[in-house]
């Protein structure tokens, strides 16, 4: 339903909803033509008490359905007014008659003798009354007058075959006609920033993502990377390795995180957050300190403009060294032309605090130029495996119990192994493959600054990383916050339309 409250009881309404949802499943889902759209999900009974307490409050000045015109979920809302003509033989006292029926007050009329009418009282649907008045022999046309909402003409979603699968980027809260391990609206909200953007992001952002190698023949990854460099080979080529005595254990790893991340449009079947943006892979060789600060110095000197790193060290506590610490300093506040690079980390994976010493330590994520980001579900939940504590800046979609998982690219092709028994490559036999881990949700975040900085390429990376914080949406039990962050889901799970919309807002006025 749609719900807009009487002048200057914005925050009374607010409140009638808030008590209503403490009781019933209440979900806020967007504002339209000075309304607040609200889906109610509940049994029959309990719908109707929740939206009588909703009618009857005196902080309301309308209470009336949202509609459909098919299931592609954009809502039109009834806004109080009607279109209205009478048949040429009607007389004005009929036509008196039926103004005063129907509890109609004129607002304005037209030369073709045309009139807007608005409804009275604060449940009445003009699109049930329309359609009353379209039964009076004495009126030609009733018209209810709906919002909707716009899109550019510019932008299309794309059409990739696998779209409608990766939940991450809009929960619809239905998949292959189920909705198990589901909930609408826990995503990332991408494909609404695509759509507030009017874009998939621009070629001008650089993501860089550090990792262990890249299929870049793969469809969605194929003509999008720049600068690629391997560590280890000390070459250009930074294709994957298969570990030929342990086919689970290849270097599948970066080809996914990458799909994540930057996948094409309609090049593959999937699409990443920023599929417009440039991808510049890094492929690792040894932990140790001076190899991790000549990574971070090759970002930092190459353009990046967000870095992604799916990673860690094994070890429970690992304290980073001075040289690392610089490294990592340097990139994110000198890459991009002296305005940062913005660093993205995964949280980890073994369920325990980024910074608990003596127990557990890691780290690059509570480096303080970081994002440290944790992992959450499809049904907005944390995801069991995720890694917390204070450092957490936000949490990401990606696969936990009773939730599904992230769909992305798979490394490509085949390779005999040490038995003679030819293998395919990546996680499983094909292009695409189901993701998991703070290491999906690790490179979604970073797709979702690439967006934000396509959307305001001027701003720092500390000025980034403050929009993630500020626009993140809370999950979870608010007793789960403390001062507005929490240690499972930092500051709430990332939201990139309000993301790239406060982006848009902080863009410096034109002289």
């Amino acid at each position: 339903m749609a719900v807009r409250p009487n002048s200057g009881m914005a925050r009374s309404m607010d409140n009638r909803i808030r008590s209503i949802k403490a009781r019933t499943a209440v979900e806020r889902v967007g504002r339209l033509a000075g309304f607040e759209l609200i889906d109610i999900r509940a049994a029959p009974k309990t719908m109707a008490r929740a939206k009588a307490r909703i009618r009857e409050a005196s902080s309301v000045n309308q209470a009336v359905p949202v509609y459909h015109t098919s299931d592609d979920g954009v809502p039109f809302v009834p806004v109080g007014t009607i279109y209205l003509s009478f048949k040429p033989d009607q007389s004005n006292d009929a036509k008196q008659e039926i103004l005063v029926k129907y509890g109609l007050e004129i607002v304005a009329s037209e030369p073709n003798e045309f009139l807007t009418v608005r409804v009275t009282g604060r449940g009445t649907d003009a699109v049930e009354v329309a359609a009353r008045l379209q039964k009076e022999t004495g009126v030609a046309v009733a018209e209810p007058d709906l919002a909707t909402t716009k899109r550019l003409a510019n932008f299309e979603l794309p059409n990739d075959e696998l779209l409608a699968q990766q939940w991450h980027l809009e929960n619809t809260g239905i998949l292959d006609g189920q909705s198990v391990g589901l909930k609408r609206g826990a995503d990332a909200r991408v494909v609404a920033a695509w759509k507030t953007l009017g874009s998939l992001g621009s070629s001008d952002v650089v993501v860089g993502i550090i990792d262990d190698g890249f299929d870049l023949g793969h469809p969605d990854l194929s003509g999008k990377s720049v600068f690629p460099w391997d560590f280890e080979r000390n070459s250009s080529d930074v294709h994957p390795e298969p570990d030929r005595t342990d086919p689970d254990r290849g270097n599948w790893h970066g080809t996914a995180c990458a799909g994540v991340a930057v996948g094409s449009a309609q090049a593959g079947q999937i699409l990443g957050v920023a599929p417009g943006a440039k991808l510049l892979p890094v492929r690792w060789n040894d932990l140790t300190s001076e190899q991790v600060a000549k990574w971070f110095n090759y970002m930092t000197e190459r353009g990046a403009g967000v870095v992604s790193c799916s990673w860690g060290a094994e070890a429970n506590f690992y304290e980073l060294d001075t040289r690392i610490t610089h490294a990592i300093e340097r990139c994110a506040r000198d890459g991009r032309n002296s305005k940062g690079c913005v660093i993205v980390f995964a949280a980890g994976n073994s369920g325990t605090d980024v910074n608990d010493p003596p127990r557990s330590l890691n780290g690059f994520a509570t480096h303080s130029e970081v994002m440290a980001v944790a992992a959450s579900t499809s049904i907005d939940t944390q995801a069991d495996y995720s890694n917390f504590g204070d450092e957490i800046w936000v949490c990401a979609p990606s696969q936990g119990l009773g939730g599904r998982f992230v769909i992305t690219s798979d490394a490509t092709g085949t390779y005999i192994d040490d038995a003679g028994v030819e293998r395919s490559s990546g996680y499983t036999a094909g292009d695409y493959a189901s993701f998991t881990g703070t290491s999906s949700s690790c490179a979604l975040l970073a797709g979702v600054c690439a967006l934000v900085l396509s959307a305001n390429p001027e701003l720092t990376s500390a000025e980034v990383r403050e929009i993630i914080k500020l626009t993140a949406r809370r999950i979870g039990p608010e007793s789960e916050y403390r001062n507005g962050h929490s240690t499972k889901f930092g500051y709430g799970c990332v939201d990139a339309d309000s993301a790239v919309k406060e982006a848009i807002r902080r863009l410096a006025p034109v002289a």
